[in-house]
């Protein structure tokens, strides 16, 4: 498996985010809301070259949050897929959004025609994420049986259904959002995203029992980003990367 950390990138702001990531395996989120991602698309070139030429490696992109059912999901979606292509990523995260009930057998048809025709039109792999809601347009078993691709996050879904899935389709699993759902000892408060100590290794261990290749990628809460490089230095030092 290939241990990455999750880097959020802006369109003005790249050459300082990624500085210092030379060699690095990170996956490359592009700006979170739909609209700011618009308003910047037009810099993706550029990012793309400075990313190759700065030899950023990048197993993976994370697409901003578009819905799956709009009417303009190609508009935006297949220039991201392109800009995966041209940095060489093997895969691209997409989150199902929520969709209300009465609409959500229909929607889900449409969501996973989308996903599969995106698909045929490249070898990256299209993976969509795991939300525990059952609001979401599909839920991860819903995902699995349809044969698509999958990222499973650690922290979306309870840690049971995380190791079930694990089990039931790591075969299409394309990678792992690592990080843990627990105590934060500096609130007080149970927090997603808190940084491995645990449960983490469970997973770990259960993806190489499987003989499971794919990337994983840590991702924690800003509070703890300093933990990320470290971290993955040492869990690169008990699990063997390829």
């Amino acid at each position: 498996m290939c241990l990455a950390i999750r880097k959020e990138v802006g369109f003005q702001t790249y050459q300082q985010d990624l500085a210092g990531l030379t060699g690095i395996p990170i996956e490359l989120a592009l700006p979170y809301k739909l609209e700011e991602y618009r308003k910047g698309s037009g810099n993706l070139g550029a990012l793309a070259a400075f990313v190759n030429h700065a030899g950023i490696v990048c197993p993976s992109v994370h697409a901003p949050q578009g819905r799956l059912t709009d009417d303009g999901f190609f508009s935006w979606a297949r220039d991201v897929v392109l800009f995966a292509e041209a940095v060489g990523a093997r895969s691209v995260v997409f989150h199902p959004e929520s969709v209300r009930k009465a609409e959500r057998a229909n929607l889900q048809l449409l969501a996973v025609r989308r996903v599969r025709e995106l698909q045929r039109e490249t070898a990256v792999r299209i993976a969509i994420e795991t939300f525990g809601s059952a609001k979401r347009v599909l839920v991860p078993e819903e995902v699995g049986e349809r044969g698509l691709w999958m990222v499973l996050d650690t922290s979306h879904v309870f840690q049971d259904r995380a190791l079930d899935l694990i089990r039931r389709y790591h075969a299409t699993i394309a990678g792992v959002h690592l990080s843990e759902m627990r105590e934060d000892e500096a609130t007080g408060e149970v927090r997603p995203h808190m940084p491995v100590e645990g449960f983490g290794f469970e997973v770990l261990h259960l993806l190489q029992e499987k003989g499971w290749h794919g990337t994983v990628t840590l991702e924690y809460l800003p509070d703890y980003h300093h933990r990320l490089l470290p971290d993955r230095q040492a869990l690169e030092g008990l699990f063997p990367t390829i």
